[in-house]
């Protein structure tokens, strides 16, 4: 159906405007949306993060681990074991060292047990004398002899005990001539030390049977004995003579220390060296534990009132009469 003109009238002027019929008109097309695009840094940064690798699995990582721990404990190994090989070095070097010092020690004693067998030259030759005039005053006539008392008045300690030697076989001669003629002496124990000589620094192994030796150590210590017995009568010792006698006990002293002590003594040289103390004086060196071990390895009961004759031991020793 058409639909009717209409009039439309502007300033007057009617403009004929032919209206025609209404059709609804269909929706305008849509634009598609608009999408803000990222800068070409931030882009780049995603497509490598699409495709960066997964992550690694937890038991790899553990056998990572495992392997830089054995790496380590293989170092700490080899290292052990190069401290090791050092110390085992050392130890066979301490060892050889050891080994070679005890062989020396062992040669060192040898030679010295060798020295203490072989007594001295000027010893050997002191006791030689000796004994190559026994035969020969033995066999000479009585007459011949010289008097005892002569040689002490000429302080001839030599002599003496080559007269002493000469008479070891009848012991009970000697104890009633000896001590009487020493009264005579000018210095009694001046002569008594030059009569022992130096017998006591050898070792008792220098002394074995058929020694030229044993019969000049055998009157040293008996002239030890007689002098004891005229201890009581003795004059004031001088001061050279007191210091000459307490270095002969020292050495004395000294030398039996060196073969195992004292107490480990002979009975030879335990009597020699107590009467030369209980004669002369005890040097300061001397303990009481060391007088002790003299009179018991002495057999002190046989010579008790020879003992007590000494001042020097009875000042010393409490209750050593009690011993004897």
């Amino acid at each position: 159906m058409a639909t009717p003109s209409m009039a439309i009238t502007l300033n007057s002027n009617t403009i004929p405007i032919k209206q025609e019929h209404q059709h609804s008109s269909p929706p305008p097309p849509q634009q598609p949306p608009v999408v803000k695009t990222d800068p070409p840094d931030l882009v780049i940064e995603i497509a490598q993060q699409s495709h960066s690798t997964p992550k690694e699995p937890q038991f790899l990582k553990s056998i990572n681990d495992l392997t830089n721990l054995s790496a380590a404990i293989d170092a700490f190994k080899r290292r052990y074991d190069e401290l090791q090989n050092h110390l085992n070095f050392i130890d066979n070097a301490i060892t050889a060292r050891s080994k070679e010092l005890e062989q020396k020690t062992q040669r060192l004693q040898q030679t010295q047990t060798e020295k203490a067998k072989t007594p001295s030259p000027e010893i050997v030759a002191e006791m030689t004398k000796v004994t190559e005039t026994e035969t020969a005053a033995a066999a000479a006539p009585a007459t011949e002899k010289p008097e005892i008392r002569s040689l002490c008045q000429m302080m001839c300690g030599r002599g003496l005990r080559k007269y002493i030697v000469s008479n070891l076989a009848n012991a009970e001669k000697l104890r009633e001539e000896v001590p009487a003629a020493l009264k005579c002496a000018p210095k009694p124990a001046k002569l008594v030390l030059d009569c022992i000589g130096r017998f006591y620094l050898q070792g008792s192994k220098a002394y074995e049977k058929e020694s030229p030796m044993i019969t000049g150590r055998e009157a040293s210590i008996l002239v030890l004995e007689f002098f004891l017995l005229i201890s009581d009568h003795e004059n004031a010792m001088e001061a050279a003579v007191k210091k000459e006698a307490e270095q002969v006990a020292v050495a004395w002293r000294k030398r039996l220390i060196s073969e195992g002590g004292v107490r480990n003594s002979g009975e030879i040289d335990a009597k020699g060296l107590l009467l030369l103390i209980g004669g002369f004086g005890i040097p300061k060196l001397f303990s009481d534990e060391d007088v002790f071990d003299l009179v018991k390895l002495s057999n002190s009961r046989q010579f008790a009132d020879l003992v007590r004759r000494s001042r020097y031991l009875v000042t010393r020793v409490t209750g050593i009469c009690s011993w004897c």
